[in-house]
């Protein structure tokens, strides 16, 4: 019964105003402009098996570019100095 007694207590003192509302502090991380800007996109090649071979390629060094960017991006945004 004490037990209850203490959290009882505990738990409207948290509610009697002695503790204000904290106020929220924003801080702005700097990204740098070239994270902010997508990687090129690979142009249309000829319209053989070789030219889409070339075209997936590029759709595919376009896309670990651009994950890149956003993981460098999320690293800066999670560092927490």
């Amino acid at each position: 019964m004490r037990l209850c007694l203490i959290f009882l207590a505990m738990s409207l003192t948290g509610c009697s105003g002695f503790f204000r509302d904290p106020v929220p502090v924003y801080v702005e991380r700097g990204i740098p402009a070239p994270l902010l800007k997508p990687c090129p996109e690979p142009t249309k090649g000829s319209r053989t098996e070789g030219g889409l071979a070339e075209l997936s390629l590029g759709w595919r060094a376009t896309a670990r570019c651009n994950a890149g960017k956003l993981e460098s991006v999320g690293r800066i945004l999670a560092d927490k100095r």
